[in-house]
Order: C-alpha cells, then structure tokens, then sequence
C-alpha cells in the first residue's frame, strides 16, 4: 500500500470454528510459531500464534497475529482493489456454509463487493462464486492447464479475468482471451527484465513479490521502447 500497488492479494482459509481467515497454507506450520492444521483450529488458537514468519525473519516481527479477513479488508479498503484466492484445500461439500459462502457474506458486510474479485485454483469455488454472488468479480486461476481449457474454464464460471502461470503464457492464449473480451494476467514476475519479455501478451497485471521494483522499472521507461 505504502508503495502504491493498486491491488493486493490475499489468500483465505476456514477455521474449525468458521471464521475466514488470512493464512496462505492450509496448516501455520511455515509461517508461525505453531503447528497444525488451521482447518481443524479454532479462530482464539490461531490468533495466539506470533505470525511473524520465524524461519524468514527471526523474532522481528513476533508481535503479528493472523488477521481474519475483515481485519485486511478493512485495512486495504479504499486505497486498492482487493484479489481473495479461495485455497484449494478449503473448499468443501458445503456450498451453503463453506469458505466460498463465508467469504461472500464477509465482503458484502463491509460493503466491498464493488472492490473485490475472488480468484481460485478451484473451479468448483468460482462456480459456487457466480451463484452465491454474481456481483462480485471473479478470476481464474490456472497452473498446468492445457491452453484449448483455459479460456472454456474460464467462460463457464464467469470469469473476467484469465490467469495462467506465466510459464503457460504463449500467444495463442493471450489472443484468444483478448478476443473474448478477458483481461489477462499472470504470476509470479519480480524482475524487471522478465516483465519486458512478457508485456507482449498485453498483459492487465502481474503478481509479484516486488511490486516496488517492477513499479520503479516502469516509471523509468521499462516498456517505452
């Protein structure tokens, strides 16, 4: 925020007493100094654990919680645009009661709806995104998925915006969801130079590590030749 990126993305996952939570893994093993499966915690139990990333940072940043997703919503709202990837491993049977519905009801409660896109891996989430909540945006997400279902997937849950790893990048895929009206976007980019090689795609936005260094390259001239 401080740096100006104009979307932040966040990752979501479900504790055992149904709070949405933001935690990128599915257990606080890597990211805490706890262990377990954050599914089958509680939200009080997640909350106790210092989440300042121990193995990367030491004891610098001890004193951070895991904040639930109001929490982060309400911390970014206004000042950017807000992607919510719905984890794999969270998504359940239960379309009612589940992340991808808990989710939804913590966005439209803040009154966010205008603000936010959901994005998952899942296909089933973003599904169960366009029935629940038409209204809110919705991307994408795809990993090793052959080009020719890219775009059908993409179409079927309502997608508007494409976004394969940049490795899946080519120019059949960037031209085929230009031609339907798509915005295109891929993951993960932090160097300058890779981005240039990439901005042939035409490409909406990438995700990066290093939004300070790709957003300097550009105000520099990085793609001005």
């Amino acid at each position: 925020l401080e740096l100006g990126a104009s979307v932040v993305e966040l990752d979501v996952q479900l504790t055992a007493d149904d709070h949405v939570v933001v935690l990128h893994d599915p257990t606080v093993d890597r990211t805490t100094d706890g262990r377990g499966d954050v599914r089958r915690m509680r939200l009080e139990e997640v909350r106790a654990l210092s989440a300042g990333y121990p193995e990367k940072y030491g004891g610098a940043w001890s004193g951070e919680r895991v904040p639930t997703l109001a929490e982060a919503l309400t911390l970014v709202r206004e000042r950017a645009r807000i992607m919510i990837e719905i984890k794999k491993e969270s998504v359940s049977e239960d379309a009612d009661g589940g992340i991808e519905a808990r989710t939804i009801a913590e966005v439209r409660r803040l009154g966010l709806s205008d603000q936010v896109a959901l994005i998952s891996f899942e296909h089933r989430a973003l599904l169960r995104c366009r029935e629940l909540a038409p209204e809110i945006a919705r991307g994408h997400l795809f990993g090793r998925t052959p080009p020719g279902d890219v775009l059908r997937a993409a179409r079927d849950a309502g997608c508007g915006v494409v976004m394969p790893h940049k490795s899946q990048l080519s120019d059949t895929v960037a031209n085929a969801v230009n031609e339907a009206g798509l915005k295109l976007a891929t993951w993960v980019v932090d160097e300058p130079e890779e981005l240039k090689r990439l901005a042939r795609f035409r490409l909406y936005g990438v995700g990066s590590n290093c939004p300070g260094v790709l957003m300097q390259a550009l105000d520099d001239g990085l793609l001005d030749d």
